[in-house]
């Protein structure tokens, strides 16, 4: 808060030293004195206008409020409130016989966490015999942020299914939005007045759908349309009702450019998710026997998240693979990782218009041969005997 809380006694001596640069008539204040008590009950009543000076900015200011008194300055500036619950999204690795289809709104996935996840996409296991495919969760909150490697049945069970994991932990989960990402929101609620730009777009559709995140310009398509990119909070794809339910109810924030007058279906601009660009990473490693296997495992992802944060994401820059090494090997648990085996071993230069996400996660020890997890629903049988994304990359793509 910009007003500070000072201590009575504080006051107290600021009274008392105005009051002897003043007059000659008194030289000595003593504790048990009537100045003292005066100057005093002054202090308390200065100390309590302070305080409720405090109280008003509170109400005022978003980077000292918090709780309700956000929730005031939301609804005095007209921003949208707080977010609701938002689900999570997860890539699966699916093991199957060639030709096995995995269809959308069909088949669902769950696991140890009890959370049933849908598919995005209709699938078909391809010729090698496995894909990996990303998932939404049917519930909302934290608690949909599963764990590695606790996404392992799927209903119904297709001829021809053999395994399903989830190599790397759920994100984007999240319950009520909390105080630090809403005050980030009211903060920037001054780009509403920059009128047609890409911040202006951001806060429109958040208003009509809480799970949009970011918006991107991805230029004009064959039919001179402007591209929005649109991403969301928990990284999941909005679906054609969505997004044309983005459209339809933001029409009184678009431009001319942007919404035509000239017929009811000649709209200029054109809503499409975020791609994302899949990265897989594998690395052999010896771990301290005195951690847990499993812990060590979390912790490495949820540093790996926080590297790559989509959130902040800009397209000048790299995967560095020697910050993902460097993560890796400052990860508490973890004695040694090979260097020469670590994958991927060069910059992965994002695509423009693409965000980067984990998608395989293969922690090896220093033989090659898989880490499985405690609970065992990590089996090594349906992996490769060279498992390392190195002979994945270089010999399976060109299948």
């Amino acid at each position: 808060m910009i007003t500070k809380i000072i201590p009575i006694e504080d006051l107290q001596q600021i009274f008392l030293e105005t009051l002897l640069n003043k007059t000659d008539n008194v030289t000595k204040i003593s504790d048990t004195s009537v100045l003292n008590g005066i100057s005093y009950g002054i202090a308390k009543i200065a100390q309590k206008t302070i305080k409720d000076i405090a109280v008003v900015e509170s109400r005022l200011f978003p980077d000292t409020a918090y709780g309700t008194y956000l929730d005031e300055i939301a609804q005095l500036k007209g921003v949208s409130p707080r977010q609701g619950a938002l689900g999570s999204s997860v890539y699966l690795r699916i093991f199957a016989t060639p030709g096995t289809q995995y269809v959308a709104g069909v088949h669902t996935f769950t696991g140890n966490s009890g959370i049933v996840f849908d598919l995005e996409n209709t699938v078909t296991i391809p010729s090698f015999g496995y894909t990996y495919v990303k998932v939404r969760s049917q519930s909302t909150g934290l608690s949909c942020n599963v764990d590695a490697l606790t996404i392992n049945k799927v209903t119904p069970i297709p001829s021809g299914h053999l395994n399903v994991i989830n190599e790397y932990s759920g994100v984007g989960g999240q319950d009520v939005e909390n105080d630090i990402l809403f005050r980030e929101r009211i903060k920037r609620e001054i780009n509403l007045i920059a009128r047609h730009t890409l911040s202006f777009l951001e806060h429109a559709f958040n208003k009509i759908n809480p799970a949009v995140l970011r918006c991107f310009n991805y230029g004009f398509s064959e039919d001179n349309k402007i591209i929005i990119g649109i991403l969301t909070v928990n990284g999941v794809d909005l679906t054609l009702v969505e997004l044309n339910e983005l459209i339809v109810k933001s029409e009184q924030y678009l431009s001319l450019n942007e919404l035509k007058p000239y017929g009811v279906n000649n709209i200029g601009v054109e809503l499409r998710n975020m791609d994302w660009q899949a990265v897989d990473i594998s690395f052999r490693c010896d771990i301290d026997n005195s951690y847990d296997v499993d812990d060590v495992r979390k912790r490495v992802q949820v540093n790996i998240n926080k590297e790559l944060d989509y959130r902040y994401w800009t397209w000048d820059k790299k995967v560095e693979w020697d910050n993902l090494l460097e993560i890796v090997k400052n990860t508490p648990g973890i004695k040694y990782v090979v260097d020469n085996m670590f994958y991927p071993a060069v910059d992965i230069t994002v695509n423009k218009y693409k965000l980067p996400r984990i998608r395989g996660f293969q922690m090896l020890d220093m033989s090659g041969n898989i880490i499985a997890n405690h609970s065992g629903t990590l089996n090594p049988v349906y992996y490769p005997s060279t498992i390392d994304f190195w002979y994945q990359a270089d010999v399976l793509a060109t299948l």
